[in-house]
């Protein structure tokens, strides 16, 4: 090839390099490897309420409502981590009583969803945890227990460099079904500055009533097509279609949740909260009673 060819390839090459700049407002490639690690930090897991360095995970708030016709419990809280460390894959418990404090369990298959793992929690940082639960027999509950279990707890740059917590805005509330005011799909938006996608690993959805506090929360899958029916089977409302990116992807995104249980009567929609849980790998854990839901 020609030294002239040469020449008009690569300005051709340049060009096209300049314009994807211009077009998009940043460089087509990385402008350096991402500090990120790919695996999850090692560590062993201990008491996620005693931190190596003083503090721990402790609970701010906690609320829930029974209002589910087949017994179920909508339960949500606030977790804080109060140390210096970061708290990685801490696992939070949820315990059911009756008014005598005895405990109230309905031994399901599904009964290792009592049990949910935040990804990660930051120094200082708040996240919230919900569930839905069965009593017994469906009985009354008049209390409930949200313990943390356990954490791995980690030096802030463990993490990798730059390393932040993926955030959700509240946006609406659409209810499909006018008969059934606890069927709900939540829309919020979500940002991520983390330099490659991380794992979702669900989305906690916390509700509070008109004076603040919490009613109940749910944990579910965001951004999932959903088809709502009326009790004749009618369709009223369908989520057909598909968020920009991903949650825990880079980026910002509007994208929402539809929880498979009831919202609590009493809650307010301007006042839901949205927590994603993004984590550096996914886990592999075997789904054996006492795993994670998540």
């Amino acid at each position: 090839m020609s030294r002239a060819r040469l020449a008009v390839v690569a300005a051709a090459v340049l060009l096209g390099a300049m314009t994807v700049v211009l077009a998009s407002g940043h460089l087509p490639w990385p402008r350096g490897r991402c500090g990120l690690p790919a695996v999850a930090p090692a560590g062993t897991p201990s008491s996620a309420v005693s931190a190596p360095d003083g503090g721990g995970v402790r609970v701010v708030e906690q609320g829930f409502s029974q209002a589910g016709r087949d017994g179920s419990v909508s339960i949500g809280a606030l977790v804080e981590n109060t140390s210096g460390s970061v708290a990685y894959r801490t696992r939070v418990g949820f315990r059911l009583f009756d008014a005598a404090h005895a405990p109230l369990f309905d031994a399901l298959p599904g009964q290792h969803r009592l049990t949910v793992e935040v990804p990660v929690l930051l120094p200082g940082q708040r996240v919230g945890v919900g569930t839905t639960a069965f009593a017994a027999a469906k009985a009354a509950v008049a209390s409930v227990e949200v313990a943390p279990g356990t954490s791995t707890w980690l030096a802030r740059d463990a993490l990798g460099r730059g390393f932040s917590a993926v955030t959700a805005a509240y946006l609406s509330t659409k209810h499909p079904n006018p008969k059934d005011p606890s069927t709900v799909d939540v829309h919020y938006r979500e940002k991520s500055v983390n330099c490659r996608p991380l794992h979702e690993r669900l989305a906690a959805t916390i509700f509070r009533d008109a004076q603040g506090r919490i009613v109940g929360g749910t944990l579910d899958r965001p951004g999932q097509p959903t088809v709502f029916h009326d009790e004749r089977g009618t369709e009223l409302y369908r989520e057909s279609k598909r968020p920009t990116s991903r949650s825990c992807a880079r980026g910002e995104r509007e994208i929402w949740v539809t929880p498979g249980s009831p919202a609590p009567p009493g809650a307010e929609d301007a006042r839901t909260e949205i927590y994603p849980y993004c984590d550096l790998a996914r886990p592999r854990y075997p789904g054996q009673p006492g795993d994670p839901a998540n």
